[in-house]
């Protein structure tokens, strides 16, 4: 099963003299199982590209394709695609709406003309996916803490059993921990349900630490397609699009200036950290002399 987009062209208001061209011959393939990573900068059409996926958007010319079937086509039945391709928008804590937690967790499977008794079972599967606490079932969603609320939103839309989750900018707002919190979240359930990810962001660490592949976006076109290591070597012309690589790899690079023999396709902490205690080894140096050298 795989979400395939072959020759998608959008246009706004094509025709008058407010026409823009958004997306430009896209074509892209995601499999089932995939963690795909979308980043490019402000107005080069992420945003309208992931709407595509499950038919919030239609293009102007070209083909969305789910299991291989066009899911603009007449006759298809889009409310087993929204199902199936689930999408939490940016601060997604407003789509937040109903009374209690649990209410609004179950609003999506409710909406499947499921029995109620399937509701109820799926909510609560939901909630232990994401780590909803049960005692908070009762609770206003409105009363919890950002990252909270981001845990039941991603709960409302797990509770469909889509075998895509569409995320854009799920951390934008939170702090630290709780960035952290949602990315970790999204990593287990990729790895324990094998649901596939397509994660929208601006945040080089992040894409470098749990992405399989990258698709950058420049001006409507993907222009760079690949895993992390492969995109994040092009550096200068990511610089051109307004684009970074991950603080790790700026420090490498660094490093391999001055003389280090490390690792430059290093992009996360935890990479860079081998990678120069390799370098070390080499010269000599253990880690606990570094750690000494630290201090």
């Amino acid at each position: 099963m795989s979400l395939e987009l072959k020759n998608v062209n959008f246009t706004y208001n094509p025709g008058t003299p407010m026409q823009q061209d958004v997306l430009k011959d896209i074509n892209v393939t995601i499999e089932k199982g995939e963690f795909l990573a979308i980043m490019g900068h402000t107005g080069s059409g992420k945003s309208t590209l992931i709407q595509h996926m499950n038919a919030l958007v239609s293009p102007t010319s070209g083909q969305v394709l789910f299991d291989g079937q066009d899911i603009f086509a007449q006759g298809f039945d889009k409310r087993m695609l929204r199902s199936k391709v689930g999408m939490v928008f940016q601060y997604p804590e407003h789509q937040l709406f109903e009374e209690t937690v649990f209410e609004d967790i179950c609003f999506g499977p409710r909406n499947l003309k499921l029995s109620e008794e399937e509701v109820k079972a799926r909510a609560e599967e939901a909630m232990k996916l994401t780590g909803v606490p049960d005692d908070f079932r009762e609770r206003s969603p409105f009363e919890l803490s950002g990252g909270q609320k981001r845990r039941v939103a991603i709960a409302g839309v797990l509770a469909m059993k889509p075998e895509y989750l569409i995320l854009d900018e799920p951390t934008a707002g939170l702090d630290p921990g709780g960035r952290d919190e949602i990315l970790d979240l999204l990593k287990e359930l990729h790895e324990k349900s094998g649901i596939s990810i397509i994660l929208v962001s601006h945040s080089m660490e992040d894409i470098a630490n749990y992405a399989q592949r990258i698709l950058v976006l420049n001006a409507g076109r993907i222009v760079l397609s690949g895993t992390p290591r492969e995109v994040f070597r092009h550096a200068d012309e990511l610089a051109g699009y307004g684009l970074s690589v991950p603080q790790a790899a700026l420090i490498m690079h660094a490093l391999k200036e001055k003389g280090f023999d490390v690792d430059t396709d290093a992009n996360t902490v935890a990479e860079a950290k081998a990678s120069i205690l390799a370098a070390l080894a080499k010269r000599g140096v253990t880690a606990g002399k570094a750690g000494e050298a630290d201090a």
